[in-house]
């Protein structure tokens, strides 16, 4: 069999997309009871993203605890513009049942899924490290072990 150049070409450009991973920023918002993550870069426009799970640890020196984890049920991912933390989506279960969030304590947020596009669905994970702050979420500063 012989392919064209544009063909071949094609063949390439699919098999690049399918072999990459996508990153989408992950924010955090709201009262520490019920904080929200958001997806897309910029926050006053938050975007549908395409979830298969989300999670948040506690981190601390000594441990990374689950306090929260969620993924769809079944393969397919579901989209949505936030999650928030303690409340399951419809078409989630929970894996991990919530604790009450703390302040001033480092958590590890991660959420993970598929983006659309014309070739093929690229998968994609974002997150971050988050404090609650002064009244509000803040990214944490950088971890340094043994502190």
């Amino acid at each position: 069999m012989r392919l064209s150049v544009r063909s071949g070409l094609a063949l390439l450009l699919a098999a690049s997309v399918a072999a990459c991973s996508a990153m989408i920023p992950v924010r955090i918002s709201g009262s520490l009871e019920a904080p929200a993550a958001t997806f897309g870069v910029d926050p006053a426009k938050p975007e549908k993203a395409c979830l298969g799970g989300l999670a948040v640890h506690e981190l601390s020196s000594a441990m990374m605890r689950p306090v929260w984890s969620i993924e769809a049920r079944g393969r397919d991912c579901r989209a949505l513009r936030q999650v928030v933390y303690g409340e399951t989506p419809e078409g989630f279960a929970t894996t991990v049942s919530p604790v009450p969030l703390k302040p001033g304590v480092r958590y590890a947020v991660v959420g993970y899924g598929l983006t659309g596009g014309l070739l093929s669905r690229v998968p994609w994970r974002g997150g971050g490290d988050f404090m609650f702050e002064d009244g509000q979420w803040r990214p944490a500063p950088p971890f340094v072990p043994g502190r």
